[in-house]
């Protein structure tokens, strides 16, 4: 390896003139001590002396320029960025190279520090180790984060345990530069984990670290570690969520009950895509844009057209009724395929254009064609900065995975002929394919992990934490503003029925549904937590479920309703053929 190569003749020419080496090489082989002449000796090979590699030898194996100043943190660390555990052992004259054991994590071994008293080395040795464990939160962070609404556990990681960097209960409240952490100049190392752990281990785990370009990735640290990932709502933007997520849960309780049997790929368990999604529409109308294309699978289409696309409830029932058989060709299942337009009245004041593309029944094949209608509208109205429209494309967790159309379609949104300024990218992760988990359909951590080909963030977001959903949208389009790029909120829920209401999922899945079973659904957990806030009363959330149960009976009414007259909700040119 180069990298041994290189410290042998480094240790050589140390042996034959030490002054003729840089100041850390020369400091470095000196802290080595008699360990490392008894060493050239051929004494000691039984316990050969263990230091960390100084600045110039890469864990890539890449020989690097020297600096003159103390190893630090990104210094002594793998090339994903992660403080590996090698050390470096000299003996019978020869540097070698030491690893952990396959499957343990080594600790980091106790490095020499430049010369100065013994304060302050130990006070340089114990930052760099700090300055460790703060990188190994955001590049490891997300493994630990409470993203899953089922409370399944993950396992624990020994990097993001202080004693791997030999940090004990006595530095915990010792005082640290956090130049490096948005806030505070220093903090204790206590308040240091409290921090990085709020940001980056609670309902949000993000993926950012991949990308190479530091300004972006110092732009999102500054975002997410200034207020530790988390959005203030009031109550009026509270209630509105929840007001949305009641919305969404008694249109698919009204279904189940008014259609017995029929099939609508119930969006339970995941009703928080519905804020999801109108949080992005009021977030692009305060950035000026006017004009958004939608594509999205089965999943919880029915819910999307009637509570963010404008659907009146009464076409969708005489569509479940099938009470216009001359409208559509092949009937069945077309209610799952068909697309609508509206306009979106922000709460700005200002009109957002929405169009849901209508969807076939592959599998995110609709996804290129949503890119290619909104790049038309730029390219037509003369939009060359890609500014006043984007496009929202919803995605199945296995689908992200497992379909290929998915990395076609990433890999054109850069190139300069294909581009609309980025994609908002939203995953309805309910952690199972049909009847398959997720550990029998990816070889892959996350069903996102394919994003990872592009220079993009990852948000992975528990869906039962609707604030979290808040703070992950705005940074989600905050981020595609700023940089045009393509961006991911994987959104983790559950399935709470089978990939249709005629599946019964505890076939295939007992254990899962054992503990689906037992929860509560999304907007009951969001109104226990309002209740203990003081921002709804128990009366107000019955009144807003009943409001809206009342309403859909009365659509149902008109629906079934022998002198119902159809009117076609197609506009613009298209009007004068229908």
């Amino acid at each position: 390896m180069a990298n041994i190569a290189f410290l042998e003749e480094l240790f050589e020419q140390y042996q034959q003139d030490p002054a003729s080496l840089a100041p850390d090489w020369r400091s470095w082989f000196d802290a080595l001590g008699m360990a490392g002449t008894a060493a050239v000796n051929g004494q000691g090979k039984d316990s050969p002396s263990v230091a960390t590699v100084p600045a110039g030898v890469g864990g890539n194996g890449v020989r690097q320029p020297v600096a003159t100043h103390t190893p630090h943190a990104e210094e002594l660390v793998s090339p994903d960025g992660i403080a590996t555990g090698r050390a470096v052992a000299i003996a019978n004259g020869h540097v070698h190279l030491a690893d952990a054991p396959a499957g343990e994590a080594m600790p980091l071994p106790l490095a020499p520090v430049a010369t100065g008293t013994a304060g302050e080395e130990r006070v340089a040795f114990l930052q760099d180790r700090v300055d460790q464990l703060v990188r190994a939160y955001r590049v490891r962070g997300h493994l630990m984060a409470e993203i899953d609404p089922l409370g399944r556990p993950r396992p624990g990681l020994p990097e993001l345990d202080p004693q791997f960097y030999h940090l004990t209960e006595a530095d915990m409240d010792r005082s640290f530069s956090t130049d490096t952490i948005e806030g505070p100049q220093s903090m204790s190392l206590r308040q240091i984990i409290k921090r990085l752990r709020n940001t980056y281990c609670r309902a949000i785990g993000v993926q950012f670290m991949h990308m190479d370009d530091l300004r972006v990735r110092q732009w999102l640290q500054v975002r997410m570690e200034g207020c530790e990932n988390r959005i203030q709502l009031d109550r009026k933007q509270q209630l509105r969520i929840y007001r949305q997520m009641t919305t969404a849960a008694v249109f698919e309780e009204f279904i189940q009950k008014r259609f017995l049997g029929a099939k609508s790929f119930s969006l339970e368990g995941s009703e928080s895509l519905i804020p999801l999604v109108e949080m992005s529409i009021e977030r692009a109308a305060s950035q000026d844009i006017g004009d958004i294309v939608l594509a999205m699978a089965h999943r919880g289409r029915l819910n999307v057209l009637a509570n963010v696309m404008g659907k009146s409830p009464q076409r969708i029932f005489r569509e479940f009724a099938d009470m216009d058989p001359e409208l559509h060709v092949g009937r069945g299942d077309v209610k799952y395929h068909l697309g609508h337009s509206t306009d979106h009245a922000a709460a700005n004041g200002k009109n957002v254009h929405l169009t849901l593309c209508f969807n076939p029944s592959h599998l995110e094949f609709v996804n290129p064609v949503a890119i290619g209608r909104m790049r038309a509208r730029q390219d037509r109205s003369g939009d060359r900065a890609r500014q006043n429209g984007m496009v929202i494309l919803i995605h199945g967790d296995a689908a992200f995975a497992g379909e290929g159309i998915i990395q076609e379609t990433l890999n054109l949104s850069e190139l300069e002929a294909y581009c609309t300024g980025g994609t908002l990218h939203v995953i309805v992760n309910n952690q199972i394919g049909f009847t398959t988990a997720p550990r029998e359909s990816r070889s892959c951590t996350y069903a996102t992990d394919v994003a990872k080909m592009l220079q993009i963030p990852i948000f992975h977001v528990n869906g039962e934490d609707p604030e979290a959903v808040a703070q992950v949208v705005n940074l989600a389009m905050d981020f595609r503003r700023e940089f045009q790029r393509d961006v991911v909120v994987d959104m983790y829920c559950f399935r709470r029925r089978g990939h249709n209401e005629a599946d019964e999922p505890a076939f295939t899945q007992p254990a899962l549904y054992r503990v689906i079973e037992r929860r509560p659904s999304v907007h009951e957990s969001y109104l226990e937590k309002l209740l203990k806030l003081g921002g709804i009363t128990r009366e107000e959330a019955m009144q807003i479920a009943d409001e809206h149960r009342a309403r859909l009976d009365k659509e149902l009414s008109v629906a079934k309703s022998e002198d119902y007259v159809h009117r076609s909700d197609v506009g613009g040119v298209w009007a004068f053929y229908v």
